[in-house]
């Protein structure tokens, strides 16, 4: 029936401007919070809900400011795959345009672009709502009634789910209902409640309605005849009292996440898979499996396939939880930022959907926070792991994760471009990594787009600085959680073949290879050497390893703190909790 190909909005509500060219049938919007996904489904449904009247408040303006230099709310949606009805020319085709999503909008378009049409909502002081279409050429838009916006077929699914399971004013099951009304068989239980109440003995309640009935006389109010009696007009029992019920229970009364998927149902029976499909929060009231499976369901019925070569209609979602992400491709997911009310909506880069897709694979909850941590291999990534706890204990107690920062793996070669593309997404980033290799991009360029860069002193892998910089102590434990690991001919099989030393001949105790004439800076680089690039291509380079390695570096840092690894991971702590 219609799809959104641009949104533009101006001070309403925390959004000061908004100017997003939509591009896709499924959309799902990501983002920490405070970063007006929701306001901008609200902007949406404002814009074309068939409604012919909305309160509006002054807080419902950017800032709540009213002021003329501050100007009105103002939403414009740029629609395409119109009814042929409202583009016809009687109706508003002199206020069609065109849309190409190279060129953007055209008000003279040609023959390659799509058949548009530009509605505006927009409040001004008064607070009194406006429906129209606009073309810049035209100076006077064009009103647009209730009915016509109806045509377009949008669903919301949000707060309010139950209200579409009864056949109220409104509902979805009401516009379903095409001859027969409600109000005939409400008319009928009136009657058949007062009739109920009318034959039932109410002795209280009518012993003070004769007390109250000798009150009103003295007041000099004339009456009959007072009793007990059902008043239906005040309750809420009009056409809203039925609703669809599972045997004898109303689908109002189960469960959040069935009362949500039986809404949606409802609203898809009567606007199908054309319909353009607006939904708060997807995961709220659902299990795992069942968002999995709504997703699903809704996205298959809007993507391109085999059996569904010309896909039709759009949904456009917002999610605070990893589920969707993981389940979704990268490629429907939206990156959404507000800074001082200027709200961003972005894609990935084609050139990225690989290792981004990776990323909400395995830790989708990444892009929930506000500043990511892109470590360059999985050692990395979990030394900050356990430093997270130690680093945590000088700030309050207060993790990383309450700070809005999640560290990722960044993809080792790729780490650095994956790092400048989720800085292009908005995202605060530090880079972390080895320096014995060139980055690609090079930090000079990372540092200019914004990406804060991290690498050990040295020109050295993360192993070889634990190594150089551990206590020696920590450094015969350090081998002790590779032979723990490995097994001990390994380790040491591992360590004599990056050395002229034999140290399989000594034994597995650093102070015996001192003892046999080896010198402490040559044990530590065998060590670090061997665990970068030994026994499989490192000794640490998974997530259960690393970690075994961070907790050996946490127990030790405290006797090393002006060591270079040590103000290395002082300058990470300090990103990561904004010190």
């Amino acid at each position: 029936m219609a799809i959104i190909r641009h949104i533009k909005v101006e001070n309403f509500r925390g959004i000061r401007s908004l100017d997003w060219h939509v591009n896709g049938r499924i959309t799902c919007l990501v983002g920490p919070g405070d970063s007006c996904k929701i306001t901008i489904l609200d902007a949406i449904e404002y814009a074309l809900f068939p409604r012919w009247n909305v309160a509006f408040a002054d807080t419902d303006f950017y800032q709540g400011s009213t002021t003329t230099t501050a100007g009105p709310i103002v939403i414009e949606l740029t629609i395409g795959e119109l009814p042929d009805e409202l583009v016809d020319e009687n109706k508003y085709g002199l206020f069609s345009r065109g849309y190409d999503p190279a060129g953007g909008i055209q008000d003279d378009p040609d023959d390659a672009c799509e058949q548009v049409l530009t509605y505006r909502f927009q409040v001004d002081q008064d607070l009194q709502p406006q429906w129209t279409l606009v073309k810049t050429s035209n100076p006077d838009p064009k009103v647009v009634s209730y009915r016509d916006r109806e045509n377009l077929g949008v669903a919301r699914l949000g707060d309010d789910v139950e209200r579409h399971l009864t056949w109220g004013r409104g509902s979805a099951l009401t516009r379903l209902t095409e001859k027969e009304s409600a109000t005939g068989a409400v008319a009928i239980a009136h009657r058949a409640a007062r009739a109920a109440i009318s034959s039932t003995p109410l002795n209280e309640l009518q012993q003070v309605a004769a007390r109250v009935q000798q009150t009103v006389s003295e007041f000099g109010v004339s009456v009959v005849a007072l009793r007990p009696g059902l008043d239906l007009e005040g309750t809420t029992f009009g056409q809203a009292a039925i609703s669809l019920h599972d045997g004898n229970i109303p689908l109002r009364a189960t469960g959040l996440g069935t009362r949500r998927l039986a809404t949606l149902a409802v609203q898809q029976t009567g606007l199908g898979a054309k319909s353009l499909v607006l939904i708060d929060e997807v995961e709220h009231g659902l299990e795992p499996h069942r968002i999995r499976h709504l997703l699903k369901k809704i996205c298959d019925d809007h993507r391109l396939s085999i059996s569904r070569p010309m896909p039709e209609g759009q949904v456009i979602m917002t999610t605070h939880s990893p589920t969707p992400i993981m389940a979704l491709d990268i490629a429907e997911v939206r990156f959404v930022h507000c800074y001082e009310g200027n709200i961003t909506v972005l894609r990935a880069d084609p050139a990225s959907t690989e290792s981004l897709q990776a990323i909400a694979r395995t830790v989708p909850h990444a892009f929930l926070a506000r500043r990511l941590l892109v470590c360059e291999g999985k050692t990395e990534e979990a030394l900050c792991r356990v430093l997270d706890e130690v680093w945590s204990k000088n700030h309050r107690d207060l993790p990383m994760a309450y700070c809005g920062v999640a560290a990722i793996f960044g993809g080792g070669s790729k780490a650095p471009s994956v790092a400048l593309e989720l800085r292009r997404l908005n995202y605060g980033v530090l880079y972390c990594g080895d320096s014995d290799t060139s980055l690609n991009p090079d930090e000079p360029t990372l540092c200019s787009h914004g990406v804060e860069v991290v690498l050990w002193p040295g020109n050295v892998a993360t192993e070889e600085r634990v190594a150089l910089d551990l206590p020696f102590g920590s450094l015969q434990c350090l081998v002790d959680t590779a032979i723990q690991i490995f097994g001990e001919q390994e380790v040491l099989n591992a360590i004599s073949s990056v050395t002229d030393a034999d140290i399989k001949l000594w034994g597995v105790f650093l102070t015996d290879w001192q003892s046999n004439g080896m010198p402490e800076e040559a044990i530590r680089t065998a060590i670090g050497t061997a665990a970068k690039k030994t026994l499989g291509g490192g000794w640490f380079k998974n997530i259960t390893a690393g970690m075994q390695l961070g907790q050996v570096v946490a127990d030790a840092i405290p006797q090393v703190p002006t060591s270079p690894l040590a103000t290395t991971l002082k300058r990470i702590e300090d990103w990561v909790h904004g010190t």
